[in-house]
C-alpha cells in the first residue's frame, strides 16, 4: 500500500467515512509490517492524527487534556522501565488512539506487551476472564433439551421428515426431505435454539437458511416449513443468509416488529435492553414492518425501530463484525460497549462515578480474554476498570 493511499484512508477513517474494503486492506497491510518498523510508523501516525486534532482544538477539549496527561505519565514511566521498546509501542498507540477517539485495530499492538506489563501501566485488575464460544441449548418440539456444546457429533433427533444433526465443525443442521412445501398447513411443531451469555451458535434451518446467533439470543422456528410463509421468532441478535424462495417469504418477528424477505443477507440486533431494534442489510431487499409503518431498505442501509422506523446509510459490514470474531465499535458510548462485553464474557457491569459521553471507534478481537478489551478502552484515557470476580467496575 503506497503512502498516498494510506493517507487518504487515515483521513477518511478519522471522519468515519471509510469503507469496509478500505479498512480491511489497511489492516492486512498493517499486519504485514515487520515488528521493527512498527514503532516509527505509529509515531508517524501519531503526528498525523495530532495535526488533524490541532485544526479543531475545541472539538474534544476533555479528551485532549486527558491525552496530554496520559502521555506525560508515560514519559515519566519511561525513565523507570527497562522495556523501552514495549513502552514506545504503547506510547505511540495511545497517541494514535486517544487523539481521535479510536483504537485503530488496537488488538494488533496490545498483544506485543505482556498482560502483567499492561496491568501495571493502565491499572486494570489482572483477572483472566475467557471469551465466549460455541454454546447453545436446543429445545425440541416435545420439550426435551439438548446441550449442544457437549452433544456428540452426528444425529441428534428425527422430526417430521427431517433429521437434526451436529456437524464436525459444531454446527446444527436440519436436513428436510421436503425443504419447503407450499400446499401444506404450517407446522405446529417448533424448535428453539438459545445461546447463553458467553455463547454463540450457527444453525441451518429446514429450508436451507443459515443463521448465526450472537450471545444471549434465541430463535424459534418450525421443524418443517410449509404453507405460504416461512416464519421464525428472534430474541437478541442474529445474522441471516436466507434461502431464496419467491413463493414463500421469510419473516422474522422480533420485538413487535417484522422483517420480511424472499432471499437475502441481513443482521438483526433486537436485544430488549437496547434503545432500538436494528436491521442492517448486506444483500438483497428487506421490508421492515412495525405496526402500520413499513419501510423497504436497500443494501448498505439500516432500519432502526423504536416508536417509528428510521432508515439511514451505514457501513453494513460493521454490523456483522461479531460474526467474524470481532467487537466493532462505531461511535458507541461506554454503556453500549459494556452491554456487549457483559453478554460475551458473561459478566455483570457496575458504574462508579459519571461515565464518559464520548464515542469510541475501533475493532478488538472477541477471541481475547476480557482484560485485552478493557485495556484497549483504557488506552484512550477516558475510562478505567477494576474486575472483582465476574463483576466489571467502570470508573472515570
Amino acid at each position: 500500500m503506497d503512502e498516498r493511499t494510506r493517507r487518504n484512508f487515515l483521513e477518511k477513517f478519522s471522519k468515519n467515512e471509510h469503507t469496509e474494503q478500505e479498512h480491511e486492506l489497511f489492516t492486512k497491510w498493517l499486519k504485514s509490517i515487520p515488528e521493527e518498523e512498527l514503532a516509527p510508523l505509529l509515531e508517524e501516525y501519531g503526528h498525523f492524527f495530532k495535526e488533524l486534532a490541532d485544526h479543531e482544538p475545541m472539538q474534544h477539549p476533555e479528551l485532549l487534556s486527558k491525552i496530554d496527561a496520559r502521555l506525560d505519565d508515560l514519559e515519566a514511566d519511561d525513565n523507570r522501565n527497562t522495556s523501552i521498546q514495549s513502552k514506545l509501542s504503547l506510547r505511540k498507540v495511545i497517541a494514535v488512539a486517544a487523539a481521535i477517539l479510536l483504537f485503530l485495530t488496537v488488538g494488533i499492538y496490545i498483544r506485543k506487551v505482556s498482560d502483567k506489563q499492561q496491568m501495571a501501566k493502565n491499572g486494570a485488575s489482572f483477572n483472566k476472564i475467557s471469551p465466549g464460544g460455541n454454546k447453545a441449548m436446543l429445545t425440541l418440539a416435545n420439550g426435551s433439551k439438548i446441550i449442544l456444546e457437549t452433544a456428540k457429533k452426528g444425529l441428534l433427533a428425527n422430526q417430521r421428515n427431517s433429521t437434526v444433526d451436529k456437524t464436525a465443525d459444531g454446527k446444527l443442521v436440519y436436513n428436510a426431505s421436503n425443504k419447503q412445501v407450499n400446499n401444506q398447513e404450517p407446522s405446529s411443531e417448533y424448535n428453539t435454539i438459545s445461546t447463553p451469555n458467553g455463547g454463540q451458535y450457527q444453525v441451518v434451518l429446514p429450508d436451507g437458511t443459515h443463521v448465526w446467533l450472537n450471545a444471549a439470543s434465541s430463535l424459534k422456528f418450525p421443524v418443517a416449513f410449509a404453507g405460504k410463509e416461512r416464519n421464525v421468532e428472534l430474541s437478541g441478535e442474529a445474522y441471516f443468509e436466507v434461502a431464496k424462495n419467491k413463493t414463500m417469504p421469510f419473516r422474522v418477528t422480533v420485538n413487535h416488529s417484522v422483517v420480511e424477505v424472499l432471499g437475502t443477507h441481513f443482521n438483526i440486533m433486537g436485544y430488549t435492553d437496547e434503545k432500538s431494534t436494528n436491521t442492517t442489510l448486506l444483500e438483497g431487499s428487506v421490508k421492515v414492518i412495525s405496526g402500520k409503518d413499513q419501510k423497504l431498505i436497500a443494501p448498505g442501509e439500516q432500519a432502526r425501530v423504536n416508536e417509528s422506523i428510521q432508515v439511514s446509510k451505514v457501513n453494513a459490514a460493521q454490523a456483522i463484525e461479531w460474526k467474524n470474531g470481532n467487537f466493532n465499535f462505531a461511535h458507541e458510548n461506554i454503556e453500549t460497549i459494556m452491554r456487549k462485553v457483559a453478554r460475551w464474557y458473561n459478566v455483570s457491569i457496575q458504574y462508579q462515578g459519571p461515565a464518559t459521553h464520548e464515542g469510541f471507534v475501533g475493532t478488538v478481537p472477541r477471541s481475547e480474554n476480557i482484560t485485552e478489551v478493557l485495556n484497549a478502552l483504557e488506552l484512550t484515557g477516558l475510562v478505567h476498570f477494576k474486575i472483582v470476580e465476574r463483576r466489571v467496575i467502570v470508573m472515570p
